[in-house]
């Protein structure tokens, strides 16, 4: 399972680069009980905002085998009510 909130060398394994650059992203950054961790949903809509990417896309359009089955699963769920 890949995680949502990643560690400073996380981030920079996720954006390829540096560590001392990575540290400086204020993107998606955030304090959870102390601890730095930046969320890599807001990671992702950061990027596309950089590059001009459609605001009507998904933030996130590589998703986790686990984004897919929930995304189907919620898909499924909404047809079998409207079949009731």
């Amino acid at each position: 399972m890949t995680p949502r909130l990643l560690t400073d060398r996380g981030v920079a394994d996720y954006l390829s680069l540096p560590l001392t650059c990575a540290r400086k992203v204020m993107a998606g950054r955030l304090v959870v009980e102390g601890r730095v961790r930046w969320d890599r949903t807001a990671l992702d809509a950061w990027l596309d905002a950089q590059r001009g990417a459609s605001p009507s896309l998904p933030a996130n359009s590589n998703m986790t085998g686990p984004d897919a089955a929930l995304a189907q699963f919620l898909s499924g769920t909404a047809d079998a009510a409207r079949r009731s």
